[in-house]
């Protein structure tokens, strides 16, 4: 058994959740939730710090990860015209500047957010996505199948 697997063990036997992609990714942290936090969302926490809330966001300064998340089309869409519109409506100033307003990362380099990090505030970690990739699919479902024994 590999050491990653021993701990993914470990965790699941602590009666470890994965908190699915819908669920606030605050959450955990934020009620003490017995979570583990996979990956964060900065609008969950820039909400909550306008309500008032005292709540922080650090970023180590070794650096993250930001993980991209592409926009695309498959070749069989059905309404070629209406997603290609669609896509270019993405990256318009108009929507560019909703993402900003929702306290997401736009995806432009010159659409800026207000009173919060942009990107290039946050230390980055270099990143090798295929390997990351590679190794993704298969630590997921350990670590899922894992939490639901």
């Amino acid at each position: 058994m590999e050491d990653g697997d021993s701990i993914m063990e470990a965790w699941a036997g602590n009666g470890l959740t994965v908190p699915g992609a819908n669920k606030a990714a605050l959450e955990a942290v934020t009620t003490g939730e017995k979570g583990i936090l996979i990956a964060g969302v900065d609008y969950n926490a820039y909400s909550s710090m306008k309500k008032g809330e005292p709540l922080s966001i650090y970023y180590p300064a070794s650096g993250t990860v930001v993980n991209p998340r592409p926009a695309m089309i498959l070749k069989t869409a059905p309404e070629m015209d209406n997603a290609k519109a669609f896509v270019d409506f993405l990256f318009s100033d108009e929507a560019q500047a909703l993402v900003a307003e929702a306290f997401l990362l736009p995806g432009r380099s010159d659409v800026k957010c207000d009173n919060r990090s942009n990107l290039e505030d946050i230390p980055q970690l270099a990143t090798d996505w295929n390997a990351m990739l590679d190794a993704a699919t298969d630590t997921a479902a350990k670590l899922n199948a894992l939490c639901q024994k």
